[in-house]
């Protein structure tokens, strides 16, 4: 018999995995999702392991981003990659930590609806990147692998669209300075 699986509650059954849809209720909606954990062959507890437990968090955090309308982990990591920076960079530009991109990706954190609304603007309009980037003070004569570039990520004279302080877009040509 192995201890791994040993029941910690009988300490003489087996734990074996099961999943079960469960009804679950976030801000009035609810949908089935699953339920990871462990029943004992022996005594029939139910118990969840670490990991089992991590997946259930994973899961009903996904729910509520998906009631909320945030992006999910998976388009996180859509947008990440299609900008084409790593997590620490994704962090570096957008801010949330330096482990902000991996926990948001996993479904282990929810990002804030702020976040959220600035990567979908960074999916829409890549140069956005290159202003927060710039308004972060990161990636300082950064090069793309696409020609040099300043600070802001684009080629010097190229239009740049930004916000201003009262959210409209304006647009004017780079120089040396953003």
């Amino acid at each position: 018999m192995s201890n791994k699986n040993l029941c910690p509650i009988c300490g003489q059954g087996q734990l074996h995995g099961r999943v079960e849809l469960e009804e679950s209720e976030y801000k009035g909606k609810v949908q089935k999702t699953p339920l990871y954990f462990s029943e004992c062959d022996s005594c029939g507890s139910e118990t969840a392991t670490a990991e089992q437990t991590r997946r259930n968090k994973r899961v009903m955090i996904a729910f509520k981003k998906q009631v909320d309308g945030l992006l999910t982990g998976a388009e996180v990591r859509a947008i990440r990659d299609k900008l084409g920076i790593s997590q620490a960079e994704a962090a570096d530009a957008f801010g949330g930590g330096p482990v902000a991109f991996s926990k948001y990706e996993n479904d282990d954190v929810m990002q804030s609806e702020a976040m959220d609304k600035l990567l979908r603007l960074a999916d829409s309009n890549p140069e956005i990147l290159g202003f927060v980037s710039a308004v972060r003070g990161s990636w300082e004569d950064a090069e793309w692998g696409k020609g040099k570039h300043n600070r802001c990520n684009r080629d010097i004279g190229e239009p740049f669209v930004s916000l201003n302080n009262n959210a409209e877009f304006i647009e004017w040509e780079l120089t040396n300075e953003c």
